[in-house]
């Protein structure tokens, strides 16, 4: 009896085993032989560029307006004599801040040297090139609380009768663990902030700045005529461990002694750039952007026809993206900003940036190209009349770098994934 039991068990456990199997075999299947092709989703590719019939893109260079460049995290000091863009200079203007209130200096408080010095956190261009500059003070006032553009003119400032104030200078190499470059003042300078301690001056830094001007750095005078020296822009950090404004002296009492002065915090500072003959002479099939407010590149999208080919169908990705010159000596951005103009000329960031985040927008310099993720943008693009068709391509960092970008117009393109609906 219970061998009969086992062997019915062990039958019916096997049929149920082979059923199951034969059951499953074609279940991916199941619901697609009764769904209607025309529900399936299919993708389909399509593009266009400069020369395509059905929408086509036009691409131009323009100049850029003075930036905003007051209170950087660099400071840009240098010029380039650039093969294509031409001379390009980087001065700054700066306050220093008393590092602590209610100074006492002593009894004849005498200079000993002033050292005026920065953090660099990288340059552009060659270093070893960088021979000379100039550093004068102004008794003009600048304001932290104060918006000050790229084309401050700070040219008041030079004192052409009793020339700069710089004694010397060295430049640590890029390979040290926290690069510098150190400046020495005369000590005449030094001495007019001693005599300030006489006069009540130092004992707090809003009194010291009412009644101390600011000191202007820049490239040496002659360097706009000579393309093989200084062919660098150094970025200066107001806020490294290096950074300091330090007046050595010595009293009575004491003869080794110290003024310490910061560059960051409560100091105005301001970035100036200039431009020189040739300038831009541009080539045609190129486009161009150059940080320092130098240039930007205009991009006129015109998707009349391709709207129509498109109605009906639903928008997955659409991507712009280009090529760019390869320079060693001046390289490419290693990043680059797409914004749309609005119906009053603004500036707009597109919405793929503001609700998707960088990341997925793109825009970063990779095996000598640049991709942007300008789905949403494209779709308001076909679908609202007022939505303004112009682009501008422009230097991410333009007021804290020196780099510049040489777009291959004819690599320029836009690819777009759609679906049947």
């Amino acid at each position: 009896m219970v061998k009969l039991f086992l062997y019915n068990f062990c039958y019916c456990f096997l049929l149920l085993v082979f059923l199951s199997f034969f059951s499953c075999k074609d279940s991916d299947s199941i619901g697609l032989e009764v769904q209607p092709t025309s529900d399936r989703i299919e993708i389909f590719e399509t593009s266009f560029d400069q020369n395509d019939q059905l929408a086509s893109l036009t691409i131009s260079t323009d100049t850029v307006s003075p930036l905003r460049s007051d209170e950087t995290s660099s400071l840009l000091l240098g010029g380039i004599m650039d093969p294509v863009f031409g001379f390009k200079s980087a001065s700054f203007s700066s306050q220093i801040s008393l590092s602590e209130s209610n100074i006492d200096l002593g009894n004849n408080p005498l200079v000993d040297s002033v050292v005026f010095s920065y953090s660099y956190s990288g340059y552009y261009g060659d270093l070893s090139s960088f021979d000379d500059a100039e550093v004068y003070f102004c008794s003009n006032k600048i304001y932290k609380d104060s918006v000050y553009y790229s084309n401050y003119d700070n040219s008041s400032c030079y004192d052409l009768i009793n020339g700069s104030l710089l004694s010397s200078f060295e430049i640590s190499s890029d390979t040290s663990l926290n690069p510098s470059f150190k400046m020495t003042l005369s000590n005449s300078i030094g001495q007019q902030i001693l005599d300030m301690g006489n006069d009540g001056f130092l004992i707090d830094n809003q009194t010291f700045q009412d009644n101390f001007g600011f000191f202007v750095i820049k490239p040496y005078s002659t360097f706009s005529h000579s393309p093989f020296s200084n062919n660098v822009i150094l970025y200066l950090n107001p806020s490294g461990s290096n950074t300091g404004f330090t007046v050595y002296y010595h009293n009575d009492s004491n003869d080794s002694l110290e003024l310490n002065f910061l560059l960051d915090g409560e100091t105005a500072r301001i970035n100036t750039f200039s431009s020189s003959f040739p300038g831009l002479t541009p080539t045609a099939g190129f486009s161009y952007i150059q940080s320092m407010a130098g240039h930007k590149s205009k991009i006129v999208l015109e998707i009349d026809s391709i709207a129509e080919e498109l109605s009906n169908k639903a928008l997955n990705k659409v991507t712009l993206s280009f090529d760019v010159e390869d320079n060693s000596l001046y390289p490419a951005h290693e990043n680059l900003s797409l914004v749309r103009v609005d119906s009053a000329g603004n500036n707009i960031f597109l919405s793929d940036l503001i609700v998707e985040g960088a990341t997925h927008f793109g825009g970063d310099l990779v095996d000598g190209g640049y991709e942007f993720n300008i789905t949403r943008y494209f779709y308001n693009l076909l679908n609202d009349p007022y939505f303004t068709d112009e682009l501008y391509l422009l230097a991410s960092g333009a007021a804290i770098n020196a780099n510049r970008t040489i777009i291959d117009n004819s690599s320029i393109k836009i690819i777009i994934l759609y679906s049947e609906l």
